[in-house]
């Protein structure tokens, strides 16, 4: 099962330390979510990155640093940016690119057939956004058929992973269990990335 890491929406001391320790352990894609950060200091902490670890970071802002950090080909439309956005504006996977989006609906599966992946939820009661509750119910069942693949968000914590794969997820997105403790971001990480290896 495929692990997303989303970056902490809020900038923080050691901020590039640790995602750069993230990515020596082995994180795969690291989504660089940052609402309300300057175009600037959003390019200052991609370049503070190692230039070997570009092809994993997906951007959710500033879509047009992906010119000038060439090996940066993930980008990510949230729901509102997809559905305001012409299927005709949105890059060509021909060109490289891989595509992500969100969906809060399964009905919305539809508006997903030009993306790679989307993340659907809140699957359980979110960590990051207290009184986010999850709406995913035991027996729940993914469609088999899909447009994209689906990734879960939402309360992820190890102890539901279970769930998660039983859900027919096809992978899982964590934010507050790496973030909301800093001091043990390492830690949870690679309990959650071995739970996901097994």
């Amino acid at each position: 099962m495929e692990l997303f890491i989303i970056s902490d929406p809020l900038a923080f001391e050691g901020e590039t330390e640790l995602i750069n320790s993230l990515f020596e352990l082995g994180m795969s894609v690291f989504h660089l979510r940052k609402e309300g950060m300057s175009r600037s200091h959003y390019a200052n902490l991609i370049e503070a990155i190692p230039k070997q670890y570009h092809n994993r970071i997906a951007l959710h802002q500033f879509h047009e640093l992906s010119l000038d950090f060439a090996d940066i080909k993930r980008l990510h439309y949230p729901e509102w940016f997809r559905r305001k956005t012409l299927k005709q504006e949105l890059p060509n996977k021909m060109d490289g690119k891989i595509l992500s989006t969100s969906i809060h609906q399964l009905a919305s599966l539809q508006e997903t057939n030009r993306f790679d992946y989307t993340f659907y939820g809140p699957v359980f009661d979110s960590i990051s956004k207290p009184g986010y509750a999850g709406f995913l119910r035991p027996g729940f069942k993914l469609p088999d058929v899909r447009p994209a693949q689906i990734i879960a968000i939402g309360g992820i914590e190890p102890d539901n992973l279970e769930q998660i794969k039983a859900f027919g997820f096809d992978g899982l997105a964590v934010l507050g269990a790496i973030w909301n403790k800093r001091s043990n971001a390492i830690t949870h990480f690679k309990y959650i990335q071995e739970k996901c290896r097994q």
